[in-house]
């Protein structure tokens, strides 16, 4: 087996898992509609039945307003919120803390290279 035979089977395994997923993915959101979509329709005619036809709509309307609400509720409270400091804490906090450092660091570490054994 060649090399370019291990790696089109190594890609055609990774990929068509993930493609095959994808793909189930969008039949399940494709079907969920569908059901949203005739119990919606059953839902507007059960309700016209027993509140007339444009209670029946303001009904429904409602419900769906009420959920999209519940869904950005979520969306909102579960978002990622970057932590905001006043100043930078910390000893390395400033430019100038950092550059001597820096050098110090760079002193240390030429010191251990020159104290090092050049035999080998």
């Amino acid at each position: 087996m060649q090399l370019n035979d291990i790696a089109s089977v190594t890609f055609n395994q990774l990929f068509g898992r993930l493609l095959r997923r994808a793909l189930c993915v969008v039949l399940l959101a494709a079907f969920a509609v569908i059901a949203l979509y005739y119990a919606n329709g059953a839902g507007t005619l059960a309700l016209a039945q027993s509140y007339g036809i444009l209670n029946a709509y303001l009904i429904m309307a409602a419900i769906y307003a009420v959920a999209a609400l519940i869904v950005l509720t979520v969306f909102l409270a579960t978002r990622a919120r970057p932590v905001v400091t006043d100043r930078p804490q910390g000893a390395l906090a400033s430019p100038k803390n950092m550059q001597i450092a820096m050098l110090i660091e760079a002193v240390m570490l030429g010191y251990s290279l020159s104290r090092k054994s050049r035999l080998p």
